[in-house]
């Protein structure tokens, strides 16, 4: 018995070991099958990501302590779209973290991978929304050579997305354009939907920063169609919100009124904050400045985006919150507390003095919001004070006008009689001013003198200062050909001589292109000179956008363009052309009866000639070969 029992103990022990050896066996199994997920299992939070945050980071989460067992491109993924969620959700200082995480790791590679660009996107855009401009740019331009070197359609166009986003917001619209209008024709060689909706978008904000509403609108209008297409609900109402904001430029209140119900309508608790806020603050904006004006909607409706704000550390939407509440006190009466909240954005200005130009137009305006609320409370001391920094702002502000990368041409009749309106308001203005010399400062009734007397001198001031200011614009536009947009004939020599004469003083390359619309006589006969005008300026646009910002592009005369290349070989300007003439003969033409349009090109680089008029006239006669050959080529 003893000893059927001493076998029976020594069976268990034997299960006992075999069943402890092959329990890891089972775990490792099991371990080894969810790892082998994993890719499948990104795959899933990538789509869900798109309209359920929280679900998609539980999924992507279950793998946070089992990192170690995958592979270094599977921990740079995880890393990826854990960034992506919580810059959803507006989690900017933990994003950069987690990026950071994603590039240490990054380095154990032995060649480069896609994701580590995609890692330094994000890791720049946390910095960007934290208020960082210029950490942005760096990370946006590491990101852009990693995709570059790996050729890499899809990534480079994003890096060129995210750097055209920096360049509006430090007010280079020229560089702005062109890096979007690249990464646009880089996304229409791709099916990517979300790629195409964010170029899209990216477009809309900056021709609303050029006050072009109806481009605007359109890109905007492309971008929630891109959007939808993708399933991306959070990005189409982005997009959704542009296009209100889009409907208040254009004073349609109701209507944007109504694009934000729609938002609110389709919104679920995965919602980002900062899209709440964005939505109840343009809610609040629309019923303050509807026809049949609501402040107490307005206000309740500010509270409401109040709520988000506290959860975002987005620097701009703080801003933007403190101007929409103090114009809503200002409707209320609630005067103190308006000063309040302009206190509040002094604040944040003061800590932030990288703003773009609309952030900078804004702050003009709330000085001049604080101005007013003085004088209704009779301080009119204070009011002068602000006044004047308004103005001193404003000269300031406009002082770079020339700089601009786009100009509208326009207020030509009005500043025609800015100079003449210009000598009055200056005798006006002496005229103030010594009344106030003159001023007798000893009772109440002779110093209210003095403050009316310096308030009238100070709104004369404010007129000249827009007067002046017109001028300035039309400074500009007398350097701008007004059909086509581009340089005008005397602007393009001015700089042309400029850069002949630094080519001879500092020997360098200088290249000259001569650029003809081919028939032209013959579109203006059949057409008309109105489509005639419309083929000008697409050539001109077309042409204009494959510059870099050094080159010199105008309208010689007539149908004939001039390009001024500096530092710039013959061999280099004739494959420049080469992509114009391309660009233009494979455009598509909307007119009737119009199906292509051509140019000849003429090209010569500076080679012992003795002055610019020289130069020119090789390359005009270059254009002339080309045109006397057929036609629609280059010659050089």
């Amino acid at each position: 018995m003893l000893c059927f029992a001493k076998k029976i103990a020594q069976a268990i022990q034997i299960v006992i070991s075999i069943t402890c050896l092959l329990f890891p066996m089972v775990s490792v199994s099991q371990t080894r099958v969810d790892l082998k997920q994993f890719n499948q299992v990104a795959e899933q939070v990538e789509e869900l990501k798109k309209t359920d945050l929280s679900l998609s980071l539980k999924q992507l989460l279950i793998y946070e302590d089992s990192l170690s067992a995958l592979t270094i491109e599977q921990n740079l993924l995880y890393f990826k779209l854990l960034t992506e969620i919580q810059i959803e959700q507006n989690k900017y200082t933990t994003a950069k973290k987690t990026a950071n995480q994603g590039l240490t790791i990054a380095k154990r590679l032995s060649s480069p991978s896609i994701l580590i660009s995609e890692l330094l996107y994000l890791k720049g855009f946390a910095f960007e929304n934290l208020g960082n401009i210029t950490q942005a740019a760096k990370e946006y331009k590491k990101g852009l050579e990693v995709a570059e070197s790996l050729h890499n359609k899809v990534q480079v166009a994003v890096g060129l997305i995210n750097l055209g986003a920096i360049a509006y917001l430090t007010n280079d619209y020229k560089r702005s354009l062109v890096l979007l209008n690249d990464a646009y024709n880089i996304a229409g060689q791709t099916d990517d939907e979300d790629l195409k909706g964010t170029v899209n978008s990216e477009l809309g904000i900056v021709y609303s920063y050029l006050r072009q509403e109806k481009q605007s609108m359109a890109y905007y209008q492309q971008s929630y169609s891109h959007f939808k297409k993708a399933g991306s609900l959070l990005a189409a109402h982005i997009s959704l919100y542009n296009i209100a904001i889009m409907h208040t430029y254009k004073k349609d209140y109701q209507q944007a009124i109504k694009v934000f119900n729609t938002i609110i309508a389709e919104s679920n608790k995965d919602s980002p904050n900062e899209s709440m806020f964005i939505v109840y603050s343009g809610m609040a904006w629309a019923h303050l400045k509807k026809e049949d004006s609501n402040p107490d909607a307005a206000y309740q409706y500010l509270m409401m985006a109040k709520q988000y704000l506290q959860l975002t550390e987005r620097f701009d939407y703080q801003l933007q919150f403190y101007y929409d509440q103090a114009y809503v006190l200002f409707k209320l009466d609630r005067l103190d507390e308006v000063l309040l909240s302009i206190a509040k954005v002094e604040k944040v200005v003061a800590n932030h003095q990288q703003l773009s130009q609309i952030k900078q137009e804004n702050y003009v305006n709330i000085i001049d919001l604080k101005a007013r609320v003085y004088n209704k409370q009779n301080r009119f001391k204070q009011a002068y004070e602000s006044q004047s920094l308004v103005i001193a702002l404003t000269a300031k502000l406009y002082a770079n006008e020339d700089n601009r990368s786009i100009t509208e041409v326009r207020l030509r009749l009005e500043a025609e009689q800015a100079d003449k309106k210009n000598k009055v308001l200056h005798n006006q203005q002496i005229v103030y001013e010594r009344n106030l010399d003159e001023a007798n400062l000893e009772n109440e009734e002779q110093r209210l003198y003095l403050i009316v007397s310096a308030l009238i001198a100070l709104a004369f001031a404010w007129v000249l200062v827009k007067l002046l200011q017109s001028q300035q614009k039309l400074k500009v536009a007398s350097n701008i050909d007004t059909l086509t947009g581009v340089a005008n004939r005397r602007s393009l020599m001015k700089q042309a001589q400029q850069a002949f004469k630094q080519a001879q003083v500092k020997p360098s390359h200088l290249t000259i292109m001569m650029i003809d619309v081919d028939h032209f006589k013959d579109i203006n006969d059949s057409l008309g000179h109105s489509s005639g005008d419309k083929v000008l300026a697409k050539v001109a646009s077309l042409g204009a956008k494959m510059m870099r910002k050094s080159d010199m592009f105008g309208r010689f005369g007539g149908g004939e363009f001039m390009v001024c290349l500096p530092k710039t070989t013959l061999k280099s300007a004739l494959e420049v052309s080469e992509r114009i003439r391309l660009g233009v003969n494979q455009h598509l033409w909307a007119f009737n009866k119009l199906e292509k349009v051509t140019v000849s090109i003429g090209v010569a680089s500076l080679s012992g000639d003795d002055d610019l008029i020289s130069l020119i006239k090789r390359a005009d006669e270059q254009l002339y070969q080309a045109k006397a050959s057929g036609r629609n080529k280059v010659c050089g």
